[in-house]
């Protein structure tokens, strides 16, 4: 053998065509040091321009690996912007080439292509960036890094890691044949300009050292906006939120609470537990969370849950679940009450049974459980006083008790069941056993007794702000036993200020079979409790309501309907009754509806009494999120016409993004604050998104454009 090698060769190309000068410096450029590194600062671009680094940055094309930042203000309308991008520009080559993209509706992405047919690798995130923020183009730091050692591709942005593609066959920059174009605000293909970007980049940075998470994230950190309460990081274990519920107590404390669903971003059935946090300052900081709702028969553990077809509609199938959070406050006593949903294992709103899962034995109603080897899936039992489980049929106690915990005991023992654990293996979600023994309990599927597989309402209480939790009650004797669905209308109760039924308590509910929306209610500080049905009629609606209240004490209710638009139903009984739904003017909604939020400010707007309002406003999803604000005026008139509302402001929380359930609540400062589903919680493609329920907080002169 004639001139022998010794040594590796990383890499060999060879081209059928005649490369020009500037593309093999650029593709040699690299092998002679192995590192790159290159900024730009303040670079404006014009829309439908871009601007060439090629000359300057060509060694980026020979990059195998490496980190990307981007810090910018999009004035763009543009479907698709690409921030950075290297191509190959010539005929014919449209698709080879990388660009990290932002849209008008706040994704951000990346697409690597070498021809669809040899290299195409895309990913991204829904509501990742800020488009708008106090109603300008809002400033985004982003990142992209590509690891070759670890076969990722993974996007940050304004201080949070968003989502990581994993692939078996790592590719770069030096895997596109023929790059010959570096740009900024661009992607050079075919002679021409692709996916325009318009507005500001006043930071660029390249390098092919692969950054950490840890040092992406502080690098990324510099324009966030709001908070997170509840995230994948904090005590729960979980990584996913849902369904926010905010309020303000008495003494200036701040609590929130939320759904952490362990199971993906599902509904029950699931693995759902309500979690809770307080801030003693404002909101400025929040205690770590806790879970004062909580069944431990499947483990607290962060999965992540597939997002792919097909993977992304797995539910959990076998654990019990609390969902959808309301609180509200007595101001006499302090207390705190938290509602939410109980579900029994393997139960959600769609496959309840209809009843309320009691029976009435000498005029008492009690709680019903079946023996878990009664094949005729009778329910033979029932929890009589002091918690002693009775056998029906021959009316005498057995030696079994249940707890305030809804646990159970045989002669005064405690019973346990083995705790399940949750993995994906290929296409499958396992459910295993584990040797963790917790609690038995009769809304777990492995308990001796189980409570009939209905739909329960549940509250617990706290004397403390939040502190220390009251067991668990049920508040199921107020459902007709011929109904499937009473559960609540998650956000905020409210307490009667003024008039006939101050000191009422208000919660609202609804129902499917028998009623839509109607409230419970309780004129003694929480002890006890009653069920006013606003419908007679059924609606299948999802009838979820906000309820405010006027100067007089009239209660003004705001309905998701399944009809295209928000319902207004107005009560003068306390909330007993209530007029029939009207449309509220200027808002927008989708034929399926989202839960909004409503709350009575304080202070006056205009020199009048107002209401704020949040809400999706599109018919297209579950986006354009707004604040209204309504001018109350006092028509002197008597009954349900007293009062009308002028829908005088409208701020734009952030464009077009995605924004479904929120809550607000008039913080000490006289700020309001949100806490709201940043993202389209309808939409199959984004299901099972972290870090998505941000807390932000806004002065009345801001929702007003002052």
């Amino acid at each position: 053998m004639k001139y022998p090698f010794g040594g590796t060769i990383g890499k060999a190309e060879v081209y059928d065509a005649v490369l020009d000068d500037q593309t093999l410096i650029a593709a040699t450029e690299n092998g002679s040091s192995g590192e790159v590194s290159f900024t730009k600062d303040n670079v404006n671009v014009s829309a439908g321009s871009v601007v060439d680094l090629t000359s300057e940055a060509g060694g980026v094309l020979g990059m195998t690996e490496g980190t990307i930042l981007v810090r910018y203000t999009s004035t763009s309308s543009n479907a698709y912007q690409s921030l950075f991008s290297v191509s190959n520009s010539t005929s014919g080559n449209q698709d080879r080439h990388f660009h990290l993209y932002v849209t008008p509706g706040g994704v951000l992405g990346f697409e690597l292509r070498n021809t669809d047919a040899v290299l195409k690798y895309t990913g991204s995130r829904a509501s990742a960036v800020r488009v708008s923020y106090l109603e300008e183009p809002a400033v985004n730091t982003v990142a992209f890094r590509a690891d070759a050692g670890a076969g990722t591709y993974t996007l940050f942005a304004n201080g949070q890691k968003l989502t990581t593609v994993s692939v078996n066959d790592f590719k770069f920059f030096t895997d596109i044949t023929g790059l010959n174009k570096v740009s900024l605000g661009g992607t050079l293909r075919n002679g021409a300009v692709s996916y325009p970007f318009g507005g500001t980049i006043a930071h660029f940075e390249i390098t092919s050292t692969v950054l950490s998470d840890e040092e992406l994230i502080a690098a990324t950190d510099d324009t966030t906006y709001g908070s997170l309460i509840f995230s994948d990081l904090d005590t729960t274990l979980s990584n996913y939120f849902r369904i926010p519920s905010l309020l303000t107590l008495e003494s200036g404390t701040v609590v929130a609470a939320a759904d952490a669903r362990y199971g993906g971003t599902h509904d029950s059935k699931s693995n759902i537990d309500t979690a809770f946090s307080r801030s003693t300052d404002g909101g400025v900081t929040w205690s770590d969370p806790i879970l004062p709702l909580c069944f431990e028969d499947y483990a607290a553990q962060r999965v992540d849950w597939p997002t792919e077809v097909g993977l992304r509609d797995l539910q959990i199938q076998g654990s019990a679940s609390f969902i959808d959070p309301v609180m509200v406050q007595d101001a006499e006593s302090g207390r705190l009450y938290l509602f939410a949903d109980v579900m029994p294992a393997g139960i959600g709103s769609s496959n309840a049974s209809v009843g309320n899962g009691y029976k009435t034995i000498d005029g008492q109603q009690y709680l019903k459980l079946r023996w878990h080897e009664d094949g005729s899936n009778t329910y033979n039992y029932s929890v009589r006083e002091n918690g002693v489980i009775y056998n029906d049929t021959t009316n005498q106690p057995t030696e079994y008790t249940m707890n305030a915990d809804f646990e159970l005991l045989k002669n005064g023992t405690p019973l346990t069941v083995k705790q399940y654990s949750v993995s994906f293996s290929g296409n499958r979600l396992l459910e295993t056993a584990t040797d963790v023994d917790v609690a038995m309990n009769v809304f777990y599927k492995d308990s001796y007794f189980k409570v009939f597989p209905a739909a329960y309402l549940g509250m617990t209480y706290s004397d403390d702000e939040g502190v220390t939790w009251s067991s668990m009650q049920l508040l199921n004797t107020l459902k007709s036993n011929s109904e499937k669905l009473l559960i609540t209308g998650p956000g905020a109760g409210i307490q009667i200020q003024n008039g006939t039924y101050a000191g009422r308590l208000v919660v609202p509910v609804y129902s499917v079979t028998l009623a839509g929306f109607g409230v419970i209610y309780s004129d003694d500080g929480g002890d006890t409790w009653n069920y006013a049905a606003a419908d007679a009629s059924s609606t299948g609606a999802t009838a979820e309501a906000q309820i405010v209240e006027m100067p007089n004490g009239m209660l003004i209710a705001y309905v998701r309907t399944s009809s295209g638009y928000i319902a207004e139903r107005r009560s003068v009984d306390g909330g007993v009754t209530w007029t029939a739904g009207t449309p509220v003017s200027g808002v927008s909604t989708t034929s399926y509806g989202t839960q909004m939020s409503v709350l009575r400010y304080s202070g006056l707007v205009d020199g009048k009494p107002a209401i704020i309002m949040s809400t999706p406003n599109s018919t297209s999803g579950r986006n354009t999120g707004v604040l209204r604000v309504g001018l109350i005026t006092d028509t002197g008139a008597e009954g349900v016409n007293r009062y009308t509302i002028d829908w005088a402001y409208t701020y734009t929380i952030d464009g077009s993004v995605g924004y479904s359930y929120s809550c607000l609540a008039e913080l000490p400062d006289g700020k309001i604050g949100l806490l709201y589903e940043k993202y389209d919680s309808w939409s199959r493609g984004q299901l099972h998104m972290k870090n998505v329920l941000p807390f932000e907080a806004y002065t009345i002169s801001q929702l007003v454009g002052e």
